[in-house]
């Protein structure tokens, strides 16, 4: 008979009936996994918080420079919207110079203001002679035979020579002066005449006739039109405050009609007047003057042709004689020491003679059509 096996008794806990209940393997896996996540969760709950209080900390410890870099300010106007709340404000760019709005725009070159001091208002009242002219001194009581008697002193060549020039300068006026244009520091030269209460004229060089050299620049007769009227508007550039011009030389040029027309006409144009300092009978100086309605006054007296101290005396006797004959004497001379020295020694006899000596201007007679 075969042996009967017992089994052995079931495990548990004392007092509990049968065996314990095991949970399905299933629920087991699921109760694992689920304790897995929680711990995720309050792993990476931990990290945020550790992660802020961080960000806190780092803040407070730089409150003026921002965590987050701004992008650069444009410097034109740009359209944005609303800067969201709590938006630092990035700083203020300032423009470049050149957009300042106060700051006011260069002119351009060619509308810039340019000083033409030769090219006055043209017409009766703007006129330039009458502008720079110097005022006529009281007439002067007179003798018997004077008749108010006026004498225009004029010298030429003045500003190569220096020292001569200042002679001439000094002479008791008023005394028109003659400015080579191509002579050095024109401009205080002529402000020192001025100062004087001289007049002042341009002394253009023209072409003689012969071969005497006028100077650098001088107007000829070969040249084009255009050419002489670029020379003649370079020498009236260099100086300021004249009346007009006269010719140095010239007796070629001024004989030619077609030639001496450009200048004028540029006199003409600029409100000046030409003193004609008639180097030759055939000038076409009076006749051009009144064609273009043109101021125009002739000399009558050259003193020093002859440089002794006799022949200069002799001329200004003529120049008194012209004077008391016709009214008006125009006596031109030149800055030579014989001419300088008769000149210091007879003006200051005019007035007891009954002659007045007066500016070039003064003696200008309205010409036909009038300016």
């Amino acid at each position: 008979m075969p042996r009967r096996v017992t089994p052995p008794p079931p495990l548990g806990r004392p007092g509990r009936k049968g065996p314990p209940k095991r949970a399905p393997a299933r629920r087991r896996k699921g109760t694992r996994i689920s304790l897995t996540r929680a711990q995720l969760a309050g792993i990476v709950g931990l990290t945020a918080i550790v992660a802020l209080l961080g960000a806190y900390v780092l803040g407070n410890r730089h409150p003026h420079k921002p965590a987050v870099a701004t992008a650069p300010v444009p410097s034109g106007p740009t359209k944005t919207g609303p800067r969201p709340p709590g938006t630092p404000s990035a700083p203020p760019v300032a423009p470049p110079p050149e957009q300042h709005a106060e700051a006011p725009a260069a002119l351009p070159k060619a509308e810039a203001p340019k000083a033409e001091p030769s090219k006055p208002e043209t017409g009766k009242a703007g006129a330039a002679w009458r502008r720079n002219a110097v005022p006529s001194p009281q007439m002067a009581a007179p003798t018997p035979g004077a008749a108010h008697a006026r004498i225009v002193l004029v010298i030429d060549d003045l500003g190569v020579d220096r020292p001569r020039s200042t002679r001439a300068v000094a002479l008791p006026g008023p005394v028109t002066t003659a400015w080579l244009p191509y002579a050095h520091d024109l401009a205080d030269q002529t402000r020192a005449a001025r100062a004087a209460g001289h007049e002042l004229i341009v002394h253009v060089p023209m072409e003689p006739v012969g071969k005497a050299d006028p100077g650098p620049g001088a107007l000829t007769v070969n040249l084009g039109d255009e050419e002489i009227q670029r020379r003649l508007e370079a020498d009236l550039a260099s100086f300021d405050g004249y009346v007009g011009i006269n010719n140095h030389m010239g007796s070629r040029f001024t004989a030619d009609e077609g030639k001496l027309s450009i200048v004028l006409a540029e006199l003409s144009r600029r409100g000046l007047m030409f003193l004609d300092s008639r180097t030759t009978p055939d000038t076409k100086g009076p006749e051009l003057a009144a064609r273009y309605h043109l101021p125009l006054v002739s000399r009558d007296v050259f003193l020093d042709d002859d440089q002794s101290p006799k022949a200069v005396q002799a001329m200004l006797a003529k120049v008194e004689e012209v004077a008391r004959r016709h009214g008006t004497a125009v006596a031109i001379g030149h800055p030579h020491d014989v001419t300088l020295t008769a000149l210091e020694h007879w003006l200051p006899t005019l007035a007891a003679k009954g002659f007045v000596l007066v500016p070039l201007t003064s003696v200008i007679a309205p010409p036909p059509g009038g300016t």
